[in-house]
C-alpha cells in the first residue's frame, strides 16, 4: 500500500472510533423520558368528575396556559404536552393512573396532581421512580416540610395551615369573645386546615365551641350544620371543598343559624360557588376568606397586567372558561411557574433540573403576573414553600358580588 493508500486507512480507521466516541456519548447524554426533539410531556391526575369534580376548572386553565406558551415559541423551542387524567378524588384511582402515566406514557414530571389525599398516595412511588412530583394542587404543610424525606416533591399554593392561622389571628385581634363553630373535612386535608387555627388562636382556642368533621362519602353536611347551631356557635368556620362548602352556606340559611361571622377556606372561597349559594338563600355577605393571586371579577384589578392577560388567554384557548373563577386564575398562575421552571431546567430539561429550578426560585426574576401583588415566588436550600403571602378578602354584594382585599399583606405565613 503507497503512503496515499496508509494516509487514507489511517483516516477511515480515525473516522469509526471518534463516531463510535460521538455514539457512546450521545448514549451517556441520552434524554431523560417526556423529552423529545419537539416536546415536553408532562401529566396529571385531576377530579374530572367525583365529589370533587368543581376543580376541573384548574387543570382546564392550565392546558390553556400551556397553549398559549406553545404557540408563543413553547419551551426552549420545545412545545408542552399536557395529559390530563381523571382520578374522581379517590385514591385508589390515582395510583394506577400516576403509574400509567410514568411507565406507559413516559411523562417527564407528574404535574399539578389536585387533593390531598392521592398526592399522599403516590409521593412515596414518584421519590423513589425519581420522577419530579410539582406544583401540587394541594396547601397541605407535608410537601413543604419533608423536602428532605421526598426531594422530588413540591407543592405551589400558600400551604393550609398557615392560611387558618391567619383567621385565628384575625379572630383574636377583632373578634374578641366569639364562638366558634368548624365545619371541617374528616382527613388529612381538613385536619391540615383545623390544626392551623387553632394554633393561630394560640389561648384562645378554647373559644371552638363545636368542631364537626364531615366524610365525603355522607353526601351531605346537615347533621354537623345543626350541631353546630345547636353549640351557640356565632363564628362558622368552614374547611371544606367546595360542595360541602357550598352546601353548608345553603343548610345554614334554611335551619335559621346566622352566625354573625363566617370564614371560608381559600380553595372554596371561589365567587362562582359563594353566588351559587347565595343564590339559593345564603348569607354571604361578609365572609372571610385569603387570597394570593389576582382576581379578575374585582373591579378595580380589571387594568392589571395579570388580569388583562388572564382575559387575553382565556378568550383565546379556552373560552367555555370563566376568567372570574378565582380557579381559573390559579390554573394560570401554577401553570405559568411549570412553564419557568422547564424553562430553566437547561436547554435539554432534565428531572434534577425541573427540581433545581423550582427549589432555587428567585422572585426577583420569577414574577409571576397572576399573583396579587407583593405575593412572591421563592424558594430556597431551607425553603420548599413558593408561595408565603395571603391577604385577607371579603365577599359583598350577595349573588352578584366578589371578594375585596383589606388589610395588610400576611407574609411567611407557615
Amino acid at each position: 500500500m503507497g503512503m496515499k493508500g496508509r494516509l487514507l486507512a489511517v483516516l477511515a480507521g480515525a473516522a469509526i472510533v471518534t463516531g463510535i466516541a460521538v455514539t457512546a456519548a450521545f448514549g451517556a447524554h441520552k434524554a431523560d423520558p417526556g423529552i423529545s426533539a419537539s416536546t415536553i410531556t408532562i401529566g396529571g391526575t385531576f377530579p374530572l368528575t367525583g365529589p370533587a369534580s368543581l376543580y376541573k376548572t384548574i387543570p382546564a386553565a392550565e392546558k390553556a396556559y400551556f397553549d398559549y406558551v406553545n404557540d408563543h415559541g413553547g419551551v426552549n423551542g420545545r412545545k408542552i404536552d399536557f395529559k390530563i387524567v381523571d382520578d374522581g378524588y379517590d385514591p385508589s384511582k390515582t395510583v394506577p393512573l400516576t403509574q400509567q402515566l410514568v411507565e406507559q406514557d413516559k411523562v417527564f414530571a407528574v404535574y399539578g396532581s389536585l387533593g390531598t389525599a392521592p398526592n399522599l398516595a403516590i409521593w412515596n412511588y414518584l421519590n423513589q421512580k425519581k420522577v419530579p412530583h410539582v406544583l401540587l394542587a394541594t396547601g397541605d404543610s407535608y410537601w413543604g416540610f419533608s423536602a428532605k424525606k421526598y426531594p422530588y416533591t413540591i407543592g405551589f399554593q400558600p400551604d393550609y395551615p398557615g392560611e387558618t392561622k391567619i383567621y385565628g389571628q384575625y379572630i383574636n385581634a377583632n373578634l374578641k369573645g366569639a364562638k366558634i363553630g368548624v365545619l371541617y373535612q374528616n382527613d388529612s386535608y381538613g385536619k391540615n386546615y383545623y390544626a392551623g387555627l387553632r394554633v393561630g388562636l394560640g389561648a384562645n382556642k378554647s373559644s371552638i365551641v363545636s368542631a364537626q368533621p364531615y366524610d365525603l362519602s355522607a353526601g351531605n353536611v346537615t347533621q354537623q350544620v345543626l350541631a353546630l347551631k345547636a353549640s351557640g356557635a356565632d363564628t362558622f368556620v368552614i374547611l371544606a371543598t367546595p360542595t360541602p362548602t357550598i352546601q353548608a352556606l345553603v343548610t345554614a340559611a334554611k335551619v335559621g343559624w346566622t352566625p354573625a361571622n363566617v370564614f371560608i377556606n381559600n380553595v372554596s372561597a371561589v365567587g362562582t360557588f359563594i353566588k351559587l349559594a347565595a343564590a339559593n338563600g345564603a348569607k354571604v355577605d361578609g365572609a372571610i376568606s385569603a387570597g394570593a393571586y389576582v382576581d379578575a371579577s374585582v373591579p378595580s384589578e380589571s387594568n392589571w397586567a395579570g388580569v388583562k392577560l388572564a382575559k387575553q388567554i382565556v378568550s383565546q384557548y379556552a373560552p367555555s372558561l370563566d376568567v372570574n373563577n378565582s380557579l381559573t386564575i390559579y390554573g394560570l398562575a401554577n401553570a405559568w411557574t411549570m412553564a419557568y421552571g422547564l424553562k430553566n431546567a437547561g436547554k435539554t430539561p432534565t428531572r434534577a433540573g425541573l427540581m433545581r429550578a423550582l427549589k432555587n426560585l428567585n422572585p426577583a426574576k420569577a414574577k409571576n403576573p397572576f399573583l396579587y401583588p407583593g405575593v412572591k415566588l421563592q424558594t430556597g436550600a431551607k425553603d420548599n414553600f413558593p408561595l408565603e403571602q395571603e391577604i385577607l378578602i371579603r365577599w359583598g354584594g350577595g349573588a352578584t358580588g366578589f371578594w375585596t382585599p383589606f388589610g395588610k399583606l400576611y407574609s411567611k405565613i407557615r
